[in-house]
């Protein structure tokens, strides 16, 4: 159970940095400093995370759910936009 554990955790870490760095290369200087700060503390603490998986160390089970939601926001990065209403108005 700890490998399929870690192995979840891995996976959604990885998630996070595949869909969180090239966002982060997407931005411009009319992103909102708060957005751009969120996804570089979202791609640091998945790095982190996948660091701390490979020295040996256990994840929670809350750690495993909270990357997970992450994740999965993240696969549905595109309803970010409402978000930043500089975007709005391109996508018009």
């Amino acid at each position: 159970m700890e490998l399929a554990l870690k192995l979840f955790v891995l996976i959604t870490a990885l998630v996070i940095v595949v869909r969180a760095e090239p966002a982060l290369n997407r931005m411009d200087s009319r992103t909102p400093i708060l957005v751009r700060l969120s996804f570089l503390m979202l791609t640091l603490g998945a790095v982190a995370e996948i660091l701390f998986l490979l020295s040996g160390e256990m994840p929670s089970w809350s750690t495993a759910i909270v990357f997970a939601g992450i994740a999965v926001l993240l696969v549905c990065e595109r309803r970010l936009r409402l978000l930043d209403p500089a975007a709005r108005k391109r996508a018009q």
